[in-house]
């Protein structure tokens, strides 16, 4: 197959609002203000002529024309600088706010002309091929598989990504090693939604303790059910749980292991009978990796031990499908209804238990060996009958479980959806060569979200066509048809025209936009009745309600803010309580819920800089110093009085600006130039070294910087940088409040904006981020835009941003009127 994409190749540019304190300038008239050669020599030339050109730039040669690209690059740097307010500097002669205006609108004038002359690209992506999260929703839905733990794209390439986002049509190409995913991930999802059999009857399983076995009873069992130093059978009617570790810290559930998984997918009943034994200890820094008092939490996980190996604990596959925060002493029944796909089994795990028991046996014995209770075996010599004698005696939070119990799967609907999609209501033996044709006609409608041109699906159907003459069973023949499908351009590309979109392409447009899936049947209705224009708003509206918006929620914050740079460089082992109390998951929860609550509200997009509060559970309460929050679930949580609120005080976006191990004042004030105002720095001058922390703590990372930017290549961009990120330097790398450095050197973080206006603590700093709203929105604006469309914004695209801005701003909207907007805007309605 032949699979084409459009290059698009733009340059961002800004679209900021001018909040700078202007002062005019003598013996200028307005003529002479708005003409770029004069502006140029006035403001310009004395810090960037022929005889200075600080940061290696140089203005006293350009004139009103820009005829090539090079020239085009060099205003555009003036323009981002004017925008953001930082150029002039301060300590030089100020344009007057209506001059730097009318400069501004000049130049965007100017460039959106030279930027269609010069060719650079144009405002569309003819052809955008799906990327990996949006294939794995679109698949998902379209056969209706639950690939939250069925990862389709689980073994594709990462994608290229441009100014953080991974749907940029002119990146997203097609290698011939995708082509093969795309097929195997394909006859996987045919062979998963297929259903020809009877319906399955459900099953009843329980196992009531003990969960480990010895002896002959443990031949060819995986090492989770045998005993080892520490697992053993207890002499009593339950078994205890002493760490998070699969050793010592996870119970398997036998029956489903013999029957090797369960059989198939569906909703299943688990049910385990458990109770939270001495959550209150005083052995201290022996079992220092648990946080004495807390609620023990017993999470169910599905695990596939097809092709596992010992070292991972003989799980090639987990998902985690329920958590419970358990304070019973008594046993008592907890029930959940979770999926599980076939070949998987439930597992029970002590989640927030002591990190090993391996560990807690040697601090045990260490730190602990003047308990009366542990002071016979302390001098034991290491090895089963130590650990086993500890462990029974220790006295410390232990997961107590009796019995485990498993019913399911609940299915009312047989063949189910996927399966009726694929096939309609045709049984194998009711296929032949006519039916078939049909068949496939009909999924590629309902798969390339229109309905199909000749010229791709008649390949297709005599390609199948071609495999019964040679003898291919019908079904095989249909399921390769089918299969072609899912790898055709048809389904795998968003083929938007040029112009302004038609409605079916508008609603491909908006649903990948906001469900990162094709259209559902209410959307395509409205466009082949050419209604869904007259109702895009209560459209946008209905999706953004849908529980599908999620996805939206969750991609757009993960490319927006890359916090795919936690995976790739995760906190060090150092912060403990980062892994002890699961805080990855709960920080990224959070601004997801975060979000999604400024969204549903409709509050003012300047709400993710400004609020007073966030959404908490106990451990990341805990982790922020807020007190009285109790429960695993998150909660909405009053920061009035934390100096935390909004997206600057949330871990998620603390962790992200760090690298895992410390902080860096120039990696953070650029992360915050870049995500919330809009505004990428150039790369720094050839030669010039990196700052690095003074291990001895001899100087300061300020003392250095101030050295730093007494080079004026360095300088200019300093200026804007450093004052954002010192402005976060009492939050570590993961997020935690500090009030000195690890080498005891005091925190300074008040610093002075370009324009001026200076803070001295967090709170300070947040209000002055605060009254830069119209550069947040703005950068948010474009940010959001840039997702929608899945390209770069070009010069052209800029005054309906501002626009956009300026409306919402006036009106007082929110931010899903912001999408609204964005959806109804020139920009999205054409390609």
């Amino acid at each position: 197959m032949r699979l084409v994409c459009s290059l698009i190749l733009a340059v961002v540019t800004l679209s900021l609002p001018n909040n700078v304190l202007a002062q005019d300038s003598p013996n200028l008239t307005r003529a002479d203000e708005v003409s770029i050669t004069h502006f140029l020599q006035n403001y310009c030339v004395e810090c960037h002529g022929s005889e200075v050109q600080e940061a290696n730039r140089r203005f006293d040669d350009l004139t009103e024309s820009v005829d090539d690209q090079r020239v085009f690059e060099r205003y555009q740097e003036i323009l981002r600088q004017l925008t953001l307010g930082s150029m002039p500097p301060l300590d030089a002669r100020q344009p007057s706010k209506e001059a730097r205006g009318e400069i501004v609108d000049h130049l965007r004038t100017i460039l959106s002309i030279a930027n269609q002359r010069l060719n650079r690209g144009a405002n569309h992506s003819v052809l955008r091929r799906l990327n990996k999260w949006e294939y794995r929703q679109t698949i998902g839905d379209l056969l209706n598989l639950n690939v939250e733990t069925w990862d389709p794209t689980a073994k594709f390439p990462a994608e290229v990504k441009v100014g953080g986002f991974d749907n940029n049509g002119g990146e997203l190409v097609t290698s011939g090693m995708l082509l093969d995913h795309y097929f195997n991930a394909a006859a996987e999802a045919i062979q998963k939604a297929t259903n020809l059999g009877p319906q399955p009857t459900p099953i009843k399983m329980s196992q009531t303790s003990p969960f480990y076995f010895s002896g002959k009873d443990a031949d060819d069992l995986p090492k989770l059910f045998r005993v080892d130093r520490f697992r053993f059978i207890p002499d009593t009617p339950y078994t205890d749980l002493y760490g998070r570790h699969y050793r010592g810290g996870h119970i398997g559930f036998l029956p489903s292991y013999l029957d090797g998984g369960v059989k198939a997918a569906g909703i299943y009943t688990v049910r385990v009978r458990a109770a939270a034994i001495d959550r209150t200890h005083n052995y201290g820094k022996a079992v220092d990796d648990f946080r004495n008092g807390d609620p023990l939490v017993m999470e169910i996980a599905g695990v596939d031990r097809r092709g596992s190996v010992e070292s991972s604990g003989n799980v090639s596959k987990m998902v985690s499908l329920a958590r419970v925060e358990i304070k019973h002493t008594e046993p008592k029944w907890y029930e959940w209804q979770v999926y599980l796909d076939a070949g998987f089994e439930p597992e029970v795990r002590f989640r927030n238990g002591p990190l090993a028991a391996k560990r807690l046996v040697r601090m045990l014995s260490t730190h602990a060996a003047d308990k009366p209770e542990i002071a016979p075996y302390a001098d034991l010599k290491a090895g089963l009958e130590k650990a086993h004698a500890i462990l029974k005696a220790y006295q410390g939070p232990r997961l107590r479980v009796w019995e485990i119990q498993l019913e399911g799967p609940h299915q009312n609907d047989w063949p189910g959806e996927g399966h009726r999609i694929l096939y309609g209501n045709l049984t194998p033996e009711e296929l032949n060569e006519r039916n078939i044709e049909s068949q496939i006609r009909t999924f590629a409608a309902k798969a390339y979200r229109r309905s199909p041109l000749d010229d791709e699906i008649n390949p297709i159907v005599e390609l199948v066509h071609a495999q019964l003459r040679s003898g291919t069973p019908p079904l095989d023949a249909l399921q390769l048809g089918l299969q072609s499908v899912l790898c055709s351009p048809g389904f795998l590309y968003l083929n938007l025209g040029e112009g302004t979109l038609s409605e079916l392409a508008l609603a491909s447009r908006l649903s990948f936009f906001l469900w990162s899936s094709a259209p559902d049947r209410e959307l395509l209705t409205l466009a082949e009745d050419g209604k869904l224009r007259a109702n895009l708003g209560q459209q946008v509206e209905r999706l953004l309600k849908d529980r599908r918006s999620i996805r939206f929620i969750q991609h757009f914050i993960n490319t927006w803010l890359d916090l795919d740079n936690i995976k790739v460089m995760p906190p060090s082992d150092e912060f403990v309580n980062y892994y002890r109390d699961r805080l990855g998951p709960a920080m990224q929860h959070e601004v997801e819920t975060f979000f999604g609550h400024v969204l549903r509200e409709n509050l003012p997009p300047t709400e993710l800089i400004d609020a007073d509060y966030s959404f908490l559970n106990r451990e990341l309460a805990e982790h922020y110093g807020v007190s009285n929050v109790d429960g695993s679930e998150l909660r909405k949580v009053s920061l009035s009085r934390n100096g935390r609120g909004g997206l600057l005080g949330q871990g998620a976006f603390l962790t992200a600006s760090a690298n895992g191990v410390d902080t860096s004042p120039v990696v953070r004030g650029i992360y915050i130039l870049e995500k919330l105002l809009g505004y990428t720095p150039p790369p720094p001058p050839p030669n010039i070294p990196a700052i690095e922390p003074d291990i001895r703590g001899v100087t300061s990372i300020r003392e250095q910087l101030i050295k730093h930017r007494q080079d004026k290549s360095c300088a200019s961009c300093h200026r804007k940088i450093d004052p954002l990120g010192f402005a976060l330097e009492q939050f570590d790398a993961v997020g935690q409040w500090r009030s000195s450095y690890n080498n005891k050197l005091p925190i300074d973080i008040s610093g002075v904006f370009p324009q001026g206006d200076a803070f001295t603590d967090i709170n300070h700093f947040r209000a002055a981020m605060s009254q830069r709203g119209d550069l947040f929105t703005t950068s948010l604006a474009q940010k959001l835009l840039t997702y929608g469309l899945g390209r770069e914004l070009q010069v052209s695209d800029e005054q309906h941003v501002e626009q956009l801005v300026q409306q919402l701003t006036a009106n007082g909207g929110g931010l899903s009127d912001l999408i609204i907007s964005l959806v109804n805007s020139e920009p999205f309605q054409r390609n």
